[in-house]
């Protein structure tokens, strides 16, 4: 089963496949494999606007993640789980709001990180992720156009990038480092490209 550990890398050198068997033809939509400690997805932009649920796939193609969207009909948080289905995190209200911070929760209600702006510009480039009991992370680099880093002590924690020809115009790759919380580095592209479209 794949675990939720995940980090950066640079351009040129990101993320292997999230836990992907040694065997596999490569699925549909799959992409290069990224070096060694490093676990590459590919996401969708503006996944909060399709009132969709969405898989989250490695770079083999195969599912990690489910995005449930569709609980934006009834006006209900989206979800982000496991492939079993059990909850991992939340937003913690409706994602059509537009706001300069957002919330997302684990599955008990608390707090797992506070995104917000660190700088106010036309281009919002800097980002803040609060994380309650552990280190604080920032943005670094063209948020904008899903061109970015993460940070946490000025050290990679993951790499956002559309910057690849294998994907779709509407797709970035995240790239996480290893031993990372894989899910919440993807919520967090998830709450920004929100935050940056709705601010658009």
């Amino acid at each position: 089963m794949l675990r939720r550990g995940g980090g950066l890398a640079r351009p040129g050198s990101m993320i292997s496949p999230m836990a992907a068997p040694a065997q596999p033809t490569a699925q549909p939509g799959a992409g290069p494999q990224a070096p060694t400690g490093i676990n590459r997805y590919i996401m969708r932009q503006r996944i909060f606007a399709l009132g969709q649920d969405f898989d989250i796939n490695n770079a083999a193609g195969q599912p990690c993640f489910k995005i449930k969207g569709k609980v934006r009909l009834v006006k209900e948080a989206l979800k982000f789980c496991d492939m079993q289905g059990n909850l991992l995190y939340r937003l913690d209200e409706k994602v059509i709001r537009i706001r300069e911070s957002f919330d997302i929760l684990k599955p008990d209600g608390q707090l797992a990180a506070k995104v917000h702006n660190a700088i106010i510009d036309p281009l919002r480039e800097r980002f803040t992720i609060e994380i309650p009991g552990g280190q604080n992370m920032m943005t670094m680099g063209k948020v904008i156009w899903a061109q970015y880093d993460i940070l946490r002590d000025q050290q990679p924690v993951a790499k956002i990038s559309k910057q690849f020809s294998w994907i779709g115009r509407d797709q970035y790759v995240v790239d996480v480092r290893q031993g990372e919380d894989d899910c919440l580095i993807l919520a967090v592209t998830v709450v920004i490209d929100m935050m940056v479209s709705n601010g658009r």
